[in-house]
């Protein structure tokens, strides 16, 4: 798996990992539960990262990329 983004928190993670599994590309959440167990509420310290298989790496980056674009 590889890391396509980082974000300040989970939800925005999560909307992206929707945007993403809509298009047909599986992603995964990664560290959304470590600053609650942690502890950590500086968003400095630790980033909630969006991973996707290898193989979708690519796709998801422009997909991602095209969004951002958007807003």
């Amino acid at each position: 798996m590889k890391v396509v983004g980082k974000y300040p928190n989970a939800f925005s993670a999560n909307v992206a990992k929707g945007m993403l599994e809509n298009e047909g590309i599986p992603a995964q959440v990664l560290n959304e539960y470590l600053p609650l167990v942690a502890g950590v509420v500086n968003s400095d310290l630790l980033s909630i990262e969006l991973a996707v298989r290898d193989e979708d790496y690519s796709e998801a980056k422009r997909l991602l990329a095209a969004c951002s674009n958007a807003e």
